[in-house]
């Protein structure tokens, strides 16, 4: 008992010292009350913030479109699972409809695609149930989609919309009860040459909403000819041999009209791309510009049949969108393989005749005097402006003034000149 008694005090003793030792330790390491934090900290604390996706935006966290891309999963799942009237059946849904946006996407040819969400077994087999949610659900997604649009425009105005995100946009189209075609951007080295009807539908209502414009002048549009689709596409069906949907779209043997009407949008598209170049790939790019062209790359989708209307203005994002513009073309300047910053410097330039043919010609020519300013601002006067991309953009601003002031950009090697992403080398110099 007496030796049981003095390990007992030897261990209460050791526990003490240790007891101290960490006192002391954290008394030595106590960051003081008040103490200014390193931006490094500060950043790394930043990012784990839960906040509204807006919030995030504003404070650079999401810093660009395809980290959005890469959030709204969550957003949308929630909202999807509203359309269950079910409580629990709701949240199964919304979390396997986040479980199935973490798979990883693959590109396939002639117009397939992988399994879709509610093309899953499972899925199917409560379609019955969705619908539930009556109106509330269906103007729930309507919210959540134009908050999301009007989100992507303003925060993000000079980047074509991710395919992620425009994945995400269609879900809460179709359970608003919306025909809103949005597109996807195409991979020019996997392009068969062909587009499925949507692009139609979205080249439609781009016609419908520019016709006149800025935006339809400076690109040489004839809206008449997209209209001229509807037509074809309204024709009753015709009788076609047994074989698959694309294998019939190129060879133009199909029994419904849309899919004609594919064909002959993807014709246009061919022609308006110019002549041909040794490169499929470059042919395949220019095809696939100008249908991006045509039909906005999704921006009339969500102007028109959304019915976004940005915050900040139309004339406030084309700004925004020329200064993203620039800076990719510092970009291209630096890089050692400059075409993809050109390429989406290009991008954002067509955005930001948009926003300009929304807020129409008298903000266009306030626009073009603030974007000369700007330029000179950014890169000096354009006499001292002889290192290439930067030097082309007085060609630029000179194609804005010249279709402002009535004339067309056809002349390919014109001073003034139309800048496409596909066939923008010249802004290197070459």
């Amino acid at each position: 008992m007496a030796r049981t008694g003095e390990e007992q005090g030897r261990t209460n003793d050791m526990r003490r010292q240790n007891a101290d030792s960490v006192v002391a330790h954290r008394r030595s390491t106590e960051v003081p009350v008040g103490t200014v934090m390193p931006d490094v900290v500060l950043r790394a604390v930043e990012q784990g913030l839960s906040a509204p996706v807006e919030t995030l935006v504003e404070r650079r966290i999401v810093p660009s479109a395809e980290v959005l891309a890469g959030l709204v999963p969550e957003l949308v799942a929630s909202t999807v699972a509203q359309d269950y009237g079910d409580r629990t059946l709701a949240m199964l849904v919304s979390a396997g409809y986040r479980a199935f946006r973490k798979r990883r996407s693959l590109l396939l040819v002639n117009l397939e695609h992988q399994v879709r969400f509610e093309e899953l077994p499972w899925v199917q087999a409560i379609a019955s149930r969705r619908g539930t949610g009556g109106d509330a659900a269906r103007a729930a997604a309507r919210t959540t989609l134009t908050r999301l649009g009007g989100l992507t425009l303003t925060a993000f105005p000079g980047t074509i919309i991710p395919n992620r995100l425009v994945t995400e946009l269609t879900a809460l189209a179709r359970q608003a009860g919306l025909d809103a075609p949005f597109v996807e951007e195409l991979a020019a080295d996997i392009f068969m040459g062909t587009f499925s009807p949507k692009f139609v539908r979205a080249a439609e209502i781009a016609a419908e909403l520019l016709d006149g414009t800025l935006y339809v002048r400076y690109y040489g549009i004839d809206a008449a000819r997209l209209r001229t689709l509807r037509a074809i596409s309204e024709k009753p069906p015709k009788r076609a041999p047994r074989m698959p949907w694309a294998q019939k779209a190129h060879s133009g043997l199909t029994s419904d009209p849309e899919w004609d009407a594919a064909r002959e949008f993807a014709a246009l598209c061919q022609a308006r791309a110019g002549a041909a170049t040794s490169s499929w790939v470059v042919v395949n790019g220019r095809t696939i510009e100008q249908a991006q062209i045509l039909t906005t790359h999704n921006l009339a989708v969500l102007a028109g049949t959304v019915g976004v209307q940005p915050g900040p203005g139309w004339p406030e994002l084309a700004r925004r969108a020329y200064v993203v513009m620039c800076d990719r073309l510092l970009t291209a300047h630096r890089s050692a393989l400059p075409l993809r910053a050109v390429k989406d410097a290009a991008y954002a330039w067509r955005q930001a005749l948009f926003f300009l043919s929304m807020a129409g010609d008298a903000e266009a020519r306030d626009f073009a005097r603030w974007a000369r300013d700007e330029t000179d601002r950014m890169f000096g006067p354009v006499a001292t402006r002889t290192a290439a991309p930067t030097a082309g953009l007085d060609r630029v601003l000179a194609g804005l003034d010249h279709v402002l002031d009535g004339g067309g950009l056809e002349r390919a090697e014109g001073y003034p000149r139309r800048f496409l992403g596909w066939s923008g080398h010249w802004m290197l110099g070459r």
